[in-house]
């Protein structure tokens, strides 16, 4: 289900629409092949998949080195702009993530020096969208402790909570990260505030019920959107209904 454009009036408006239709999922585009991304978006879109994930890494981060602002930018979508910067200085990259028409952005606090400031180059409109702000998001590696955003949890939109470290394969959602899911929404409720959650990370058929069951706003899935032996509307059929048993 796409958002209207009452949903997109506001980061509130927005944010309530993603909880309306909970779990969304947001398509990792670079799980798709390469020299089709153009009819995968389409695919998508036809599917009615309202969210597009875009893994933005440096090579320094962690490891892997992708496609960043241009492709974000080319992606021509009705599709929300879901942008995950997995980067050693995601305050340089910014400015250009915005130009590219990104709708919510990911930071981490990992070895960032300045999150505070990182959520503040985010609190701006959304290119080409006067009055329609980013929605600002901040993602949590594996080992990272919840309480680390505890100081600025009032000016974050949605928190992602990843089951796998950044650019490495294996591992998925499990009873730890349930735990940190619920030490968030504490946090956020002594905090008197109600961030989106996302689980992002080893999101299959098989698994993507554990991460529902942590009643997450969004879930990321990439690989398993594009399995070969099925067309995308239908391994996304499989997943959503994987998700609601």
């Amino acid at each position: 289900m796409f958002p209207t454009s009452d949903d997109l009036a506001t980061r509130d408006t927005l944010k309530a629409f993603l909880r309306r239709v909970a779990p969304s999922l947001s398509v990792g585009l670079l799980a798709a092949d390469a020299m089709a991304y153009g009819a995968a978006i389409a695919e998508l879109e036809a599917a009615d998949n309202a969210l597009l994930h875009f893994d933005v890494m440096d090579g320094v981060f962690c490891p892997g080195f992708t496609a960043g602002p241009p492709l974000v930018a080319a992606s021509r979508t009705k599709m929300l702009k879901d942008v995950h910067l997995m980067v050693a200085d995601p305050i340089a990259i910014i400015p250009a993530v915005l130009k590219a028409g990104a709708d919510i952005i990911h930071v981490h606090p990992e070895g960032l020096a300045h999150l505070h400031r990182a959520l503040a180059m985010l609190d701006v409109d959304v290119a080409g969208w006067p009055g329609r702000r980013v929605l600002r998001a901040v993602a949590l590696n594996p080992a990272t402790p919840v309480d680390l955003i505890a100081p600025v949890l009032h000016e974050i939109d949605m928190v992602t909570v990843l089951a796998v470290d950044p650019g490495w394969s294996g591992g998925a959602p499990d009873a730890a990260l349930g735990r940190r899911v619920e030490r968030l929404r504490r946090l956020a409720a002594e905090t008197g505030v109600d961030p989106l959650i996302a689980i992002d990370g080893g999101i299959t058929e098989a698994t993507i019920g554990i991460a529902a069951s942590f009643r997450p706003d969004v879930i990321v899935s990439g690989s398993a959107v594009f399995k070969a032996g099925a067309s995308i509307a239908g391994n996304l059929d499989r997943l959503r209904a994987a998700a609601s048993r």
